[in-house]
């Protein structure tokens, strides 16, 4: 009897651990299905971060711009005396483009003799106009510019003010680069290897070629002078500003090369091809890795392919073509001479 207690005792205790165990088992397994629903959550969340990303980025304004444009050729490194004296056209021409990177439309500075020009304002008129390869924004007046002898017998003093007709186009069309940029991120510490940056590129020139047409307006020999360049569609704000979709070829030069220097690409806007009737517009880019500089013509790859708003189609005649296989474009010389100097 008291054997078969003890056993009883055994059985006891063998079915006590074994309802241990299975409870130990239904812990480790709810354990396992809290783990799987946790991953579950976090993949959500990550999945609702994306958009709340891409809301965020649809719904940036232009007080979510950075202060300044970008500076691809960092140039807001270089520093200047309070009143510097600046000796030939292209140290002028860098100094005004180093204003505008700073968002200074009104500066002064003294010049050589050489630049007086018999006291006028001509070597200023040039500053601004190559200044504009890299800063982009060209519908200005001239509101004050002029240089005086005031009796200085090495210099002469120099004033350039510009007032912008409507900079709030402006502030669009650079929140329309931005906007590109945020939903397309380049490389983070930026290109590195020549076909990568040529692909983002690529990117930009298709969807400037697909966003407008190219207006009519562009074939008129004579435009009235009245008129702003935005009227006449030569702003990047033509087509890149909210409901744009025509523009003529310095719209889309500028365009292409606001996006890319937002993206951190060396591109500038130049023109050239200058007649008594007609002028003309484009890109060149100065590759990564130091390469030949290259050509893009968005404005002639669009009129070669479908050129209606919204298209899939896109020609490539006029992309990266290198600068020194391409005798269609001649630039302007003086402009040359500036961008070729600034690198």
């Amino acid at each position: 009897m008291e054997r078969t207690k003890i056993n009883g005792n055994r059985i006891r205790i063998i079915l006590l651990i074994l309802l241990i165990s299975m409870g130990l088992f239904g812990c480790t397994a709810g354990n396992d299905h809290e783990e799987i629903s946790t991953t579950s959550e976090i993949t959500d969340t990550h999945s609702e971060s994306e958009t709340a990303d891409t809301q965020t980025v649809t719904d940036l304004t232009v007080e979510d711009l950075p202060t300044l444009l970008p500076d691809v050729l960092k140039l807001r490194e270089k520093k200047y005396e309070d009143m510097p004296f600046l000796e030939t056209q292209e140290q002028l021409s860098e100094y005004a483009l180093w204003n505008f990177l700073y968002g200074r439309t009104e500066f002064e500075c003294r010049l050589s003799w050489d630049l007086s020009y018999n006291v006028t304002a001509a070597a200023l008129e040039q500053a601004c106009e190559d200044a504009m390869s890299y800063y982009l924004f060209s519908s200005y007046t001239a509101w004050d510019m002029y240089t005086e002898d005031d009796g200085n017998p090495d210099s002469l003093f120099a004033k350039v003010k510009l007032l912008y007709d409507e900079p709030e186009f402006d502030l669009e069309a650079r929140l329309g680069a931005f906007r590109y940029v945020m939903k397309n991120p380049p490389p983070e510490g930026g290109f590195s290897d020549y076909d990568e940056e040529m692909e983002y590129a690529r990117k930009i020139h298709d969807y400037v070629a697909c966003k407008v047409t190219y207006n009519p307006i562009g074939y008129e020999p004579n435009i009235p002078v009245s008129q702003t360049r935005y009227e006449v569609y030569q702003e990047a704000y033509n087509v890149l500003g909210e409901n744009q979709d025509t523009a003529i070829c310095a719209g889309y030069a500028r365009a292409f090369a606001l996006i890319c220097q937002y993206a951190g690409i060396n591109c500038a806007w130049v023109r050239g091809n200058e007649t008594e009737e007609s002028s003309h517009a484009w890109n060149v880019i100065y590759p990564c890795d130091g390469s030949e500089p290259v050509l893009v013509d968005v404005t002639w790859d669009d009129g070669l392919s479908d050129d209606t708003v919204g298209q899939n189609d896109v020609d490539y005649s006029y992309f990266y073509i290198p600068l020194s296989s391409d005798y269609e474009h001649e630039m302007d010389e003086k402009m040359a001479s500036f961008i070729q100097y600034i690198q």
